[in-house]
């Protein structure tokens, strides 16, 4: 079991305070995001040391006490089980809440819930392993609508729709390991690729999560064998910034690509960024330097990054108001203003599914997506810190633990705008 208490910066209210959260995992693939109803200013949150909200906070000792309250209940469900012989995966979500909702805030208990509100909580009870896969998925759905982004929302609905084709009768309690063998047999016959049957695979956890069941080592991690990505040459990013007499639409795309290139964020990070996430820094050697503090809309990890100046003229130019269309129509303007660049090289595209390795080459526009740029953004990073893989893991947000300082920001920030101005003289 691991807790760690985050602070969920893209949502702070009227007052700039925001939320933390527990991020728990546990045995089995369980992850859990504890509310905990501790609010305070990012200036006062000191993940690092004991007394986590700084003494200025108002409150600050009560909200201390509440986290640590908080972690005790938590850890006395993990420590009851392991006396009972229970494996910890078998500790279910419904035993986490049920001791948080007796911890109090500081010295105020919580208020005895509502008969509406039992009723809710009832109506959230685990599902059972005869339920539809519709209502896995719905379930599903509801748990994390507030969240995810709308995007990852609708990433189960293929999955639904194919395990229904398979066989509408197969539910989770028929499920055995022959029977997912077969199905994963059917869904490569019919060409799909080993990154969506992973995607099969990770739903299926999360069903048996759901009604509270261990998940059996024969629908663990699914390895993807995955081609090589397309990522663009320092030369075409060079040519890409360069281009001028574009469609204003294009420009808007090039603009944005480039930004997202060297904050190497995904399409949906990239959407979430607000005015606020951007603000200055001191760093060393730079002075004052805008830098980007947000959530990973997709793993909740934080990253926080300088922007190079080519990027901070970009954002100054929108004005912090990016108008991004859907990800459908930036995926078609950037292939697009790729063939009027003329990225024409030719890309050797491979597709593995199942046993079958297919090839495809097609001119380097055709491929352009929108996570082409964080991937460009992590080779031209690894290419101007002279192999420092660290700095590009931090630069992507992979390394949570280190990034979240503000003394890490000083002592990495000047080392990845060093390497950008390396790698494109920005």
């Amino acid at each position: 079991m691991e807790l760690i208490f985050r602070q969920r910066l893209d949502r702070p209210d009227k007052a700039g305070r925001a939320a933390i959260f527990g991020d728990l995992h546990w045995a089995g693939g369980h992850r859990w995001k504890m509310p905990t109803g501790v609010k305070v200013l990012p200036t006062h949150w000191q993940p690092t040391k004991a007394k986590k909200i700084h003494t200025a906070a108002e409150n600050s000792s009560q909200f201390n006490l509440r986290l640590t309250r908080l972690l005790t209940a938590v850890q006395s469900v993990f420590t009851t089980a392991e006396g009972a012989g229970r494996p910890e995966a078998t500790v279910t979500q419904a035993e986490l809440e049920a001791a948080v909702l007796a911890v109090g805030a500081g010295s105020q208990r919580r208020a005895r819930p509502t008969p509406a509100a039992v009723a809710a909580a009832a109506a959230e009870q685990p599902l059972t392993d005869t339920a539809s896969w519709a209502e896995f998925e719905a379930r599903w759905r509801s748990e994390n609508e507030h969240l995810l982004a709308d995007s990852y929302l609708r990433m189960y609905r293929q999955v639904v729709s194919s395990l229904t084709e398979f066989d509408p009768k197969l539910r989770l309690a028929g499920l055995t390991r022959e029977r997912l063998a077969q199905y994963v047999a059917w869904l490569f016959a019919d060409g799909k690729r080993e990154s969506t049957v992973q995607r099969h695979y990770i739903f299926l956890r999360e069903c048996h999560r759901m009604v509270g069941r261990v998940v059996p080592k024969w629908l663990g991690k699914f390895t993807v064998r995955q081609g090589r990505r397309p990522t663009l040459r320092r030369a075409e990013v060079l040519a890409l910034a360069a281009a001028a007499d574009l469609a204003p639409d294009l420009l808007a795309e090039r603009d944005a690509f480039l930004l997202q290139l060297h904050l190497l964020l995904r399409d949906v990070d990239l959407r979430a960024l607000k005015p606020h996430h951007v603000s200055a820094h001191e760093l060393p050697g730079h002075g004052p330097t805008l830098c980007v503090e947000l959530y990973q809309q997709k793993t909740s990890e934080p990253v926080l990054i300088p922007l190079p100046p080519a990027a901070a003229a970009i954002w100054q130019r929108c004005a912090g108001q990016l108008n991004l269309p859907s990800q459908q129509e930036r995926n078609r303007r950037l292939k697009v203003l790729g063939q009027a660049v003329g990225l024409e090289r030719e890309f050797v595209e491979v597709i593995f599914s199942g046993k079958t390795r297919s090839e495809q080459v097609r001119p380097m526009w055709q491929v352009l997506t929108t996570h082409t740029a964080r991937h460009t953004g992590a080779g031209l990073l690894v290419l101007g810190s002279e192999g420092d893989q660290t700095l590009k893991e931090i630069a992507l947000g992979h390394v949570s633990a280190s990034v979240y300082g503000y003394d890490t920001l000083e002592r990495y920030g000047p080392r990845l705008l060093e390497a950008w101005q390396v790698a494109l003289g920005t």
